[in-house]
Parts: C-alpha cells; sequence; structure tokens
C-alpha cells in the first residue's frame, strides 16, 4: 500500500512527488505518456483541437519538455516563499546578453520597454539554438524529470505508459486509482496532476461533478515578416517581453510564418523571418469533456489580440521589416488552466485524500508562463499534505 498515488509527472506531479518522497512517504507516480529522450519531446506533442489549438506534451515530464524555459512568477503573494525555493532549485536567471542572437538584440533596440526574460536555463549548457519547444538537445533547460528522478533516488516507484481512467473512492474517500485496462493500485491518498485537459476528465470518470469549465490556455499567436539573414530562427526566442495590459510580447520564430508567407507569394527560409509572440490572459470560458476541448476567441480575446498584434507590427517595421510581408499564424494555448478551480481551493481535498496540484487548480486568466507558479503551488501542496499525511 502507498501512501500516495501521484497522477502525472509535469511540473506539479514531479513536484508533489520528490518533495514526498524526500520526505519518506512511499510514492507512486503514474505518467500516461512514455519516457523519450529530451531531444525528442516534439513526438509526444498533442493537439486538441477547437477554435484555438491547444498543445501540449504526453510523456514522462510532461509539457516541461517543450517549453520555452521561462519562469515568471505570477500574482500569488502567498507563493512568496515556494517562488524563492523554486527559483534557487531550478537555477533561475535573466538570459545574458551573451546569449541573446542578433534578431533579439535588434528588436531590444526599437523599444525601450523590453525587459530581460528569467529562465530555468543553465547557461553554460546553453549554445542558444532555438529548440527549446522541440526538447533541449543539450540537457541545459530545467524540466520536470530532474524532480521525478529526484523522487526516485528518494524510494519512489514510477509506472509509464499508464494512462488512469478514474479514482477509486470508499466511503466517500479516495483509495486508489484504476487504469484503463482494469488494473488498480491502492494508496492512503491520491494527487492529480495530469494537467488541466485530463485531470478534470478523471474526476468526471469518477463520478465527481462540478469540474471541466474555466479553462483558458493563454491564447497566442506569431507575428513576423522578411528581414533577410536576421536569424531568430536559429537563436534562443522569448528571451525579452513586454507586458501590457491585458498581453504580452516577446520575440518569437514560428515554424508556421513560412506557409504563411508562401501563401502571399513570398518564398522565405526560416532564417529570413522576424517574429514576435503576442500572447494574452485569454477569458477562462472554454470547457473540457470527455471527447472534445471547447475553446474559441471571445470579443474580449479578439480584441486584445488586435491590440497586441498592431503594437508587434509597429515595432517589426521600425526594426525594418517589410511591412507588406508582415502575417499573423493562427490562435494557439500551450497553458490550458482554471478547469478544476471551481471545486478546488485553498489547497484543500476535493474530497477526503484526494488532491490536485497543476494548472487546472490556478483560476483565469493568467496570461504569463505558468511552470513556476505550479511548481510554487505545488510545493507549498506538499508541505500540508507531509504536515497531515
Amino acid at each position: 500500500m502507498f501512501d500516495f498515488i501521484v497522477v502525472g509527472s509535469g511540473a506539479g506531479g514531479a513536484t508533489i512527488a520528490k518533495e514526498l518522497a524526500n520526505a519518506g512517504r512511499k510514492v507512486l507516480i503514474i505518467e500516461g505518456g512514455r519516457i523519450v529522450p529530451t531531444e525528442r519531446a516534439a513526438e509526444t506533442y498533442r493537439v486538441a483541437s477547437s477554435g484555438v489549438e491547444i498543445w501540449h506534451a504526453t510523456c514522462l515530464g510532461g509539457t516541461t519538455l517543450v517549453s520555452m524555459g521561462n519562469a515568471v512568477r505570477g500574482a500569488y503573494e502567498n507563493l512568496e516563499k515556494y517562488y524563492l525555493e523554486t527559483e534557487k532549485e531550478i537555477g533561475v536567471h535573466p538570459v545574458p546578453e551573451s546569449h541573446m542572437g542578433k534578431g533579439t538584440r535588434l528588436l531590444l533596440s526599437f523599444s525601450k520597454d523590453w525587459k530581460v526574460m528569467p529562465k530555468a536555463i543553465d547557461f553554460s549548457k546553453c549554445r542558444s539554438c532555438g529548440k527549446c519547444p522541440l526538447g533541449c538537445p543539450y540537457g541545459a533547460k530545467w524540466d520536470a524529470n530532474v524532480y521525478v528522478q529526484k523522487a526516485k533516488a528518494s524510494g519512489a516507484r514510477v509506472l509509464t505508459e499508464t494512462p488512469i481512467k478514474k479514482v477509486l473512492i470508499a466511503r466517500g474517500k479516495a483509495v486508489g486509482v484504476e487504469t484503463f485496462n482494469g488494473k488498480t493500485f491502492k494508496a492512503h491518498n491520491v494527487v492529480l496532476s495530469a494537467g488541466a485537459i485530463e485531470t478534470p476528465r478523471i474526476i468526471m470518470r469518477s463520478g465527481i461533478e462540478g469540474v471541466g469549465s474555466g479553462l483558458y490556455v493563454d491564447t497566442f499567436i506569431t507575428v513576423g515578416g522578411i528581414m533577410e539573414d536576421i536569424g531568430l530562427s536559429g537563436e534562443l526566442n522569448m528571451s525579452l517581453f513586454i507586458k501590457r495590459d491585458g498581453y504580452l510580447l516577446s520575440p518569437h520564430y514560428s515554424s508556421f510564418l513560412v506557409p504563411y508567407l508562401a501563401s502571399k507569394g513570398f518564398k522565405v527560409r526560416p532564417i529570413d523571418i522576424l517574429g514576435i509572440m503576442v500572447k494574452i490572459a485569454d477569458e477562462p470560458t472554454g470547457s473540457v469533456e470527455e471527447g472534445r476541448v471547447i475553446k474559441g476567441l471571445s470579443k474580449k480575446d479578439h480584441d486584445l489580440l488586435q491590440r497586441g498584434i498592431k503594437e508587434a507590427e509597429e515595432i517589426l517595421i521600425r526594426a525594418g521589416v517589410d511591412a507588406d510581408s508582415i502575417v499573423s499564424t493562427h490562435p494557439r494555448g500551450a497553458h490550458p488552466g482554471g478547469t478544476c478551480c471551481f471545486l478546488v481551493k485553498d489547497f484543500e481535498p476535493l474530497l477526503e485524500s484526494l488532491y490536485v496540484a497543476d494548472a487546472s487548480v490556478l483560476p483565469g486568466p493568467l496570461g504569463i508562463p505558468p511552470i513556476l507558479t505550479i511548481v510554487a503551488l505545488s510545493k507549498k501542496m506538499a508541505n500540508i499534505l507531509i504536515g497531515r499525511a
């Protein structure tokens, strides 16, 4: 019998498991995805089709493997202690100028409002190759597998390729989990950290209502155009950011810009594109159901995107991009959250011995990279659980 089963091994699950195992608790981590070499993490991308495409990775370590390494604090004063602890542990530092490429430095010179992005990257190993969203090939970027390995070193067991169907509940208490092939695992406590799409589905299949709504995804598009040999496609992206009311701008290359430019008659190499991401704090109007995800753009979302696009275009044109070549990609989201926040509040259990620790409990809109906040939240949750069990 385990003390804790932790479902999911991303930023939330890996953190909880590491903290609990380090405190001497008997922990089983169950991950629905497979183990994948970091440099091949993009193979595990999944895309939930809706009005806004939602991208996430399903593997050991979760979407942290394909993140940009951004480590920005959210507006959660009750997490201050845990933010500090997390930043120290995962090695958060502002991007040094030595790791800013030609495209980033050019954009930096055309707005006084840029701030340097803090990232969980070991810059002594980073080669500024631009492959962060594909999986770091040099082991420079922190990902949740670091915590998974620490949990294992403290005695935790890890099962991969084992999707969970539901939580086992007896007399109002969580007593374990059941897989889709009917296998069961028992524990005194269950922590769901499968992400804002899968966590509510597990809860629904367990017969608990009240989850699935409140979905936000930090919708983003990339605005880009032609500047010969600028090289943003091969450098560390999102090294800078501008935070506005409701949206964020950051230097960003997207491979989707190439076909968008081609549709306008421009044949360009990736190296010839300069781009800026526009990420909005989208309204939490989406929802997750068993067979589908529903997430579109509200009027407010659309207006925020248009404001961000206009500012991004102005910066690009000042930087020397051919104005006639500027295009915008379709809307995507990579930070789903909020789908359990109406039922799970203030670190309390969903029911006796059943807890949730991932982005699904963070109410939206968020509008910033969430990994640092998820880890800090999970550290606080682990501290509470250690005191209770």
